[in-house]
């Protein structure tokens, strides 16, 4: 007999028993849901991630680069040693030195260097507005912003670029209002008299406001100018501390034609600890593989039961179509074909549940996505994202799975009696 024959066979005989088929069918669809739904959210937090760190971060660079730190046991005497170091909150970090970059520089791969300022602006304001608490950084070419208004070609030592939140706070109409127009940063002289401090207004042209993305990492509050500008602010913040002249971290640029990785190996080598991008938002992608993991796990249980519906579905099937199967095997089919026979009724079923669940799971993920979105304030992201290969082979999956579960009731019906079997009632 045909394999066609069978199969349309298979459907024919699963349409007599409708309800049975369908809740049968339902049992695995409720783990097929859970399964692409949870593989759709994966898919969809890690691109989430990959966005967040193509947005906020260069994959040509490192960060976080410190000299390796001590490791011997702080409460017995350490070794007396020149290098800088800072205590924070009990834990003390060995600070970088200008030799230190300048050893940086001279590492294989490493294209450019570029220390961490630690400077704290007193307050940001213009003529005529509120002061403002604000942080800085230093422009980055390489992240990609979002501007509202200008942009960042024309940035210089007497440039800065403004999020849109401070351009509503320091009184701008719009962003092509703050364009051209002066900001004062008010820096505080180090080692001045903490009674009567020593302050500095540097001011700057704006020459680009830029949206917060949805993907961004920092508040909304950061303000960004030339590494030239940085170096000559934390100078005078510092200047007269004992940490003048220090860094506390600093950040490479790989070079072009150099992998990233090799650069931090090569920095370890000289005594650096780094982060690559990927290090940084190492965490995100973790959560979102434990989350996943998890809800898979809640989907394969469903499954699980199901496979003992399937196999007490098919043994019932056996029991009532006794007297079906003798006359089939009268007639001439072949025991083989008999089994065959149930193990294809089982992956109709198994094609049933498997395209029912990812098709609901397709569905309410779709209308799901833009309510996400929406309610966690994320813009147009889909943290949701649905791959039909991933949906594919899920739903071969559960079918393989359904017919391994036929395999001992089209066994049973194989090998029934034709004689014996047309006598039963």
């Amino acid at each position: 007999m045909k394999l066609r024959d069978i199969t349309i066979r298979a459907g024919r005989s699963l349409k007599h028993a409708k309800a049975r088929t369908l809740l049968t069918s339902l049992a695995i669809g409720v783990g097929a849901f859970t399964i692409v739904l949870s593989l759709a959210v994966g898919a969809g937090g890690r691109q989430y991630a990959a966005n967040i760190i193509s947005s906020n971060t260069n994959e040509k660079a490192l960060y976080n680069i410190s000299p390796k730190q001590d490791g011997v046991d702080s409460s017995k005497p350490k070794k007396y040693t020149n290098a800088q170091i800072a205590n924070y909150g009990g834990y003390e970090m060995v600070l970088l030195r200008q030799s230190d970059l300048d050893k940086m520089a001279k590492v294989d791969g490493v294209k450019s260097v570029m220390p961490y300022f630690t400077v704290s602006p007193k307050y940001v304001t213009r003529e005529g507005q509120e002061k403002y608490q604000a942080s800085i950084e230093p422009f980055q070419s390489e992240v990609k912003l979002e501007y509202a208004a200008g942009n960042a070609n024309d940035i210089d030592k007497d440039s800065i670029i403004i999020p849109d939140d401070y351009r509503e706070a320091l009184g701008f109409k719009n962003a092509s209002d703050a364009i051209g127009k002066k900001v004062q940063i008010i820096i505080e002289k180090g080692g001045s008299n903490p009674l009567d401090p020593e302050i500095k207004a540097f001011e700057y042209n704006i020459v680009g406001v830029n949206k917060k993305p949805a993907v961004a990492i920092n508040g909304g509050t950061t303000l960004q100018m030339t590494s030239g500008n940085m170096k000559i602010i934390n100078d005078y913040n510092l200047q007269g501390t004992p940490t003048y002249g220090t860094y506390l971290s600093a950040s490479v640029m790989a070079k072009d034609d150099v992998d990233v990785d090799t650069v931090k190996t090569n920095l370890d080598k000289a005594g650096y600890e780094s982060k690559t991008a990927e290090d940084l938002m190492g965490f995100i992608f973790q959560f979102i593989n434990v989350l996943q993991a998890i809800l898979i796990g809640f989907g394969a249980l469903a499954v699980l039961t199901s496979v003992f519906g399937i196999i007490n579905t098919q043994y019932i099937s056996v029991l009532e179509r006794t007297q079906q199967i003798g006359l089939m095997k009268a007639l001439g089919m072949r025991r083989r074909d008999v089994g065959r026979l149930f193990k294809l009724e089982a992956a109709w079923v198994g094609f049933l549940g498997g395209s029912i669940g990812s098709i609901l799971a397709v569905a309410g993920g779709t209308i799901a996505n833009p309510i996400i979105s929406k309610a966690l304030k994320i813009g147009d992201v889909s943290l949701i994202v649905f791959e039909p290969l991933s949906v594919a082979v899920v739903v071969v999956g559960l079918v393989v799975v359904s017919v391994v579960s036929g395999i001992l009731p089209a066994r049973k019906a194989a090998k029934l009696n034709p004689i014996e079997a047309l006598r039963t009632e």
